[in-house]
């Protein structure tokens, strides 16, 4: 299932897919995120604590938040980056900021608003928003019950969507999927 929509000058999609995840996103589409500046909320629903080794290679931590300048590519073949309930931030500049709340937690999120929610679902989404707008990074990624991007620019927007779209038609229609949609 995909849901897309816009929200001030975010462009965000919510996919809901057992093949499609934050590893299928960031495999896809690493020039969203080399060389830009990340923000971690949450690693596996809490913080993520660099290692020694990650430390030496640049990554920082204030505030329960990791942050590593300028993203490598090596950076995102560390499967240790991302799990599940994970919450990024991307920034084109470098950006910190004291806290940001982890709503990737909460059961079924969603950006969208206009979603048929109860009031404290919509009350979590309406916090998203609030500290989006607040924090304004360029790209967020939470990877929990639902893989959601959004984007400031609508040509990456477009371009998920198209990725995922094809994914999802892909697997639907043939369950022995071809080598090119295999890991959707």
């Amino acid at each position: 299932m995909i849901n897309s929509g816009k929200y001030k000058d975010y462009y965000w999609i919510e996919i809901v897919s057992k093949k499609y995840d934050m590893n299928s996103l960031v495999s896809e589409f690493p020039e969203f995120i080399v060389n830009k500046y990340l923000s971690i909320i949450s690693f596996d629903s809490d913080s993520f604590l660099p290692t020694e080794s990650e430390f030496k290679r640049g990554w920082i931590y204030e505030n329960e938040i990791a942050y590593f300048d300028e993203v490598t590519e090596f950076e995102l073949t560390q499967k240790s980056l991302f799990d599940i309930y994970d919450q990024w931030l991307i920034f084109e500049k470098k950006q910190r900021f004291k806290t940001m709340e982890i709503f990737v937690n909460y059961g079924g999120f969603s950006t969208d608003l206009n979603e048929s929610r109860n009031q404290l679902e919509l009350a979590d989404t309406k916090r998203f928003w609030n500290q989006i707008e607040e924090i304004k990074p360029q790209k967020f990624i939470l990877n929990g019950d639902k893989l959601i991007f959004g984007t400031t620019k609508q040509t990456e927007f477009e371009k998920v969507k198209a990725s995922c779209q094809q994914c999802i038609t892909a697997i639907t229609a043939d369950s022995t999927a071809s080598e090119s949609t295999r890991n959707c």
